[in-house]
């Protein structure tokens, strides 16, 4: 027998209605879903939330082997049920926990791998508990940790030294050897390529890089090659401008030997309170000994 279209549209809105509630229902009751907690090496996030109720069942799947004669949890005897293999964990707790209450939960692991534990705080929520969490570790092996924290720390040991050469210099003035230590090869550090868009002067530019140092100091390494008359030059002098035509405070230029046609040595300038983020449009004009050969750059940019 078929109905009238209205009694169908009647029931069709009302089956709707039922199941729209159903689905929301699953979705914020309490705890129908499934929860991923992901932990890794290496982060310093707060600790993941998991809500809990008095009176019903929390268990928490582990995909790799916990330890649990070590593990640590808050609260642990007011618990109604607990129970812990190296696989899950099984918590029911009691009527005494107050809303609101937080527990610290603490899981070492079983093979020694990196990060060697996962923390978790349970939050008593009567509302809300979360039934089913499965927690995932993303191991990373110990070799492969310890590696990481030895670049780190030769990293650091060379910031050090910088901060130490500029320290022994006195007041007032700077050593350029110091400050261009650890820029004679600028691969160990971060550096940006600059391309002039005009070259005057007999030389041939091959590479010009800027390097910040600090927020103090920078550095502009040039090796160039001598294309002109006479076979060496040494830089005695250096003015660096910007866009607007206003000179940056630099040292004098260094050199670990004159420029030849080889180009084994670079000429460093060594800028003093550079500004901000480098833009284009800066000029770089060099010069030896009574301005007998000069070197000019114009509309250097970043590359």
């Amino acid at each position: 027998m078929s109905g009238s279209p209205a009694f169908i549209v009647l029931a069709w809105g009302v089956l709707w209605a039922a199941t729209a509630q159903a689905a929301a229902q699953e979705a914020s009751g309490s705890g129908a879903m499934v929860r991923r907690i992901d932990v890794q090496a290496g982060t310093l996030a707060t600790p993941p939330e998991v809500r809990i109720s008095p009176g019903q069942s929390t268990i928490v799947f582990f995909d790799a082997r916990i330890r649990p004669e070590q593990l640590v949890l808050e609260g642990r005897e007011r618990f109604q049920r607990f129970g812990v293999t190296e696989d899950h964990l099984v918590l029911v707790p009691s009527p005494t926990f107050r809303e609101g209450e937080r527990l610290r939960l603490e899981v070492p692991f079983h093979d020694g791998a990196a990060p060697e534990r996962a923390a978790l705080v349970l939050v008593v929520d009567a509302a809300r508990a979360e039934r089913q969490v499965e927690l995932y570790r993303h191991a990373r092996s110990a070799a492969s940790y310890r590696q990481e924290v030895e670049e780190l720390r030769a990293g650091m040991l060379r910031l050090e030294r910088q901060v130490q050469q500029l320290q022994r210099s006195r007041p007032g003035e700077c050593s350029r050897e110091a400050l261009v230590a650890d820029v004679r090869d600028e691969d160990l550090l971060l550096h940006q390529n600059w391309v002039p868009r005009k070259v005057k002067g007999d030389f041939v530019v091959r590479r010009t890089s800027y390097i910040r140092m600090s927020a103090r100091w920078a550095a502009l390494r040039l090796t160039l090659l001598s294309a002109g008359p006479g076979k060496d030059w040494t830089a005695a002098g250096a003015a660096l401008t910007d866009g607007q035509g206003r000179r940056l405070k630099t040292l004098s230029p260094w050199q670990e030997g004159p420029v030849d046609a080889t180009g084994v040595h670079p000429v460093v300038i060594v800028i003093e309170e550079p500004e901000g983020e480098p833009q284009s449009g800066y000029s770089l004009e060099l010069w030896d000994e009574g301005r007998k050969r000069t070197l000019k750059l114009e509309g250097l940019q970043v590359q």
